[in-house]
């Protein structure tokens, strides 16, 4: 069939964590049109077209929807490339939200800003955009988290407990931020609840929303979650609260179509912090463990969407499910996954992003995730049964052979 005759997507990003909505925009018959700064990215052998062009070039990927008359435009699992889906979609009149609704979700400077402006809770921060110069944290109870105010996945991510440690924190971050800023704010406890999960948002109302429990075992990235489970445990009063804090910031920031990323947390005190409202639907397949748990398809309702104007789906399941990211934690070479009888008994789907051969990082680095596990039970209990010797289990299954990292070249462990 001619391009001519078929609706096209502009898609941001086509990494593997992507492709997902490179395939679904492919089963709807949509001429997709790839836009990623990596030439070698896995999403481009998919496509129709491709154009070597940063998601993040605001103008850039205005200017190719335009010239390749874009019916759709879409940033999936990706919070830098949102705001220029939004911009686009906003100039050339395309299904999205404004502008300016996706700049404020996607920047932690001007959320935290919106948070205190608008009466809820947010820890106290200050800004910087320069390592070498004194940062005044007095008025910040201690830890505190470094962070780029416009990045994500944990990149750049540091707690720290003095201020010896904040230059090297704040150089750190700096290399992953694109304006050139940085966050210092409180760290904020967990007690309560660490939840993570999907919504989605059609004209301004949140239809769905699916909160997990995050769980947090690498010894090289303890800030990052290794594991998620869905539904979360954490009481229904409390995830009751959490939602109508996300809905009421949603209203207030004039964010009115599409999936979003939520991150909250619930401290000693009881006091609900939307810790991010990312907008866009998860990365590491979250989505598709939502999907598992729920029967509700936030990458499908993306697309009835821009395709009828409506979601059709709704909630069908209740079956607990566990998305797993697979990674090492120290430099190697990947061999081969074992999994024991016990994790294939429950596994849905697996998802690898390397072959034999391929350079493995530790899970504190960019670019460091092997693959994504989906193992789905038929009740709580199985899950708990499970998840103790989870993390252990699947790490020790990955084979692969030790490397010393040197930055510039990798020597072999013997």
């Amino acid at each position: 069939m001619r391009p001519e005759s078929k609706k096209k997507i502009v898609l941001l990003g086509g990494s593997y964590g992507q492709i997902p909505a490179i395939i679904e925009a492919k089963k709807r018959g949509l001429y997709t049109i790839l836009c990623d700064y990596l030439p070698d990215n896995p999403g481009r052998l998919l496509v129709d077209e491709y154009h070597c062009i940063s998601s993040t070039d605001i103008e850039a990927i205005a200017e190719c929807a335009e010239k390749t008359g874009a019916d759709y435009i879409l940033a999936y699992a990706s919070d830098p490339a949102a705001p220029a889906a939004a911009f686009t979609a906003e100039k050339l009149r395309l299904i999205g939200s404004s502008y300016h609704s996706v700049s404020l979700l996607s920047n932690k400077k001007t959320f935290r800003t919106f948070l205190k402006n608008n009466g809820f809770h947010s820890p106290n921060f200050v800004i910087t955009g320069d390592f070498a110069s004194p940062v005044d944290l007095a008025e910040l109870k201690k830890p505190w988290v470094v962070k780029p105010v416009d990045s994500s996945d944990t990149k750049g991510v540091t707690d720290i407990n003095n201020e010896n440690e904040l230059s090297n924190a704040v150089q750190k971050a700096l290399r992953f931020s694109k304006c050139g800023q940085v966050i210092v704010e409180e760290y904020v406890d967990a007690e309560g609840a660490n939840l993570h999960g999907d919504a989605f948002v059609v004209n301004g109302e949140m239809i769905f929303c699916m909160l997990g429990d995050r769980i947090f075992s690498s010894e090289s990235a303890p800030l990052k979650p290794s594991t998620e489970l869905y539904p979360s445990r954490a009481p229904k009063e409390l995830i009751g609260r959490v939602e109508v804090e996300v809905a009421e910031i949603l209203k207030k920031t004039g964010f009115t179509f599409g999936g979003i990323n939520i991150e909250a947390r619930v401290d000693s005190k009881g006091n609900v912090y939307i810790m991010e409202i990312g907008p866009r639907a998860g990365g590491t397949h979250t989505p598709q463990t939502i999907a598992a748990a729920t029967g509700f398809n936030m990458l499908k309702a993306v697309f009835d969407v821009f395709e009828n104007g409506s979601v059709a789906q709704k909630r069908t399941v209740n079956r607990p499910a566990i998305c797993f990211a697979l990674h090492i934690n120290e430099w190697g070479i990947f061999e081969r996954i074992d999994f024991s009888e016990r994790v294939k008994k429950w596994l849905l789907e697996q998802h690898i992003f390397v072959e034999p051969g391929d350079i493995l990082k530790p899970y504190s680095e960019p670019g460091s995730l092997i693959g994504v596990l989906i193992l789905q039970f038929e009740n709580m209990n199985q899950a708990d049964e499970i998840i103790p010797g989870l993390y252990e289990e699947v790490i020790a299954g990955i084979k692969y052979q030790k490397q010393k990292n040197t930055q510039h070249s990798i020597t072999f462990i013997q």
